[in-house]
């Protein structure tokens, strides 16, 4: 099925503002095998953040970037990160999840997440 441009517009559109848009980007210290029925980190690892920046300027994409200081991160093992609606951490309502290798912070280092959602 296609869908047209200016379907794809729309949508991008109603993903920034109308409806339950995710707004809130958690991360987390899980290394444990994805568990695709499972919608929310393995292991989350304090509060979701809500974005600071959301822009969908560019056809067919928009774009969130989500801040977290340095206090925030110290400590983190950083193993996972994902997107959903809720600010609460097990709600279960991941819009994605990302998983990598470790990524340490020592209290030094503060991290920016730019997630961007395409429309095909």
């Amino acid at each position: 099925m296609v869908i047209t441009t200016y379907a794809k517009s729309g949508l991008g559109l109603l993903m920034t503002g109308s409806g339950i848009p995710p707004a809130y980007c958690g991360v987390g210290t899980g290394s444990a095998a994805e568990v695709t029925t499972l919608g929310s980190l393995i292991t989350p690892f304090g509060a979701r953040n809500l974005w600071s920046e959301r822009d969908p300027s560019t056809v067919n994409e928009v774009n969130w970037i989500f801040n977290y200081d340095s206090v925030t991160m110290s400590g983190c093992n950083l193993k996972e990160f994902g997107m959903g609606v809720s600010i609460a951490s097990g709600a279960n309502d991941l819009w994605n999840r990302e998983g990598f290798a470790a990524i340490n912070f020592d209290g030094t280092n503060e991290l920016q997440i730019s997630i961007t959602y395409q429309i095909f």
